[in-house]
């Protein structure tokens, strides 16, 4: 049973160390004139950042990329399939 424990417990551990390649975001846009709350919006992960370090400069649409830096926030965390 003490085996089983630990067997347990290292496959926790190791798969908790996978990278996923996906961010759950939550976008909230306010302005006098404005208030837009996006939740679960899933998004790719950058290559070269976490989940939690993305920023509202960070995400650029395909066709028009717009500045809401000054009116918006975005929080986000990992999401796996």
């Amino acid at each position: 049973m003490k085996k089983f424990f630990i067997v347990a417990l290292a496959v926790l551990a190791l798969s908790s160390c996978a990278k996923p390649d996906k961010c759950k975001c939550k976008f909230e846009l306010n302005s006098s004139f404005l208030d837009i709350e996006l939740k679960d919006q899933i998004i790719a992960r950058p290559t070269d950042k976490s989940c939690g370090q993305i920023k509202v400069e960070d995400v650029k649409g395909e066709i028009v990329s717009i500045d809401f830096s000054k009116i918006g926030s975005i929080k986000c965390v990992n999401y796996q399939d």
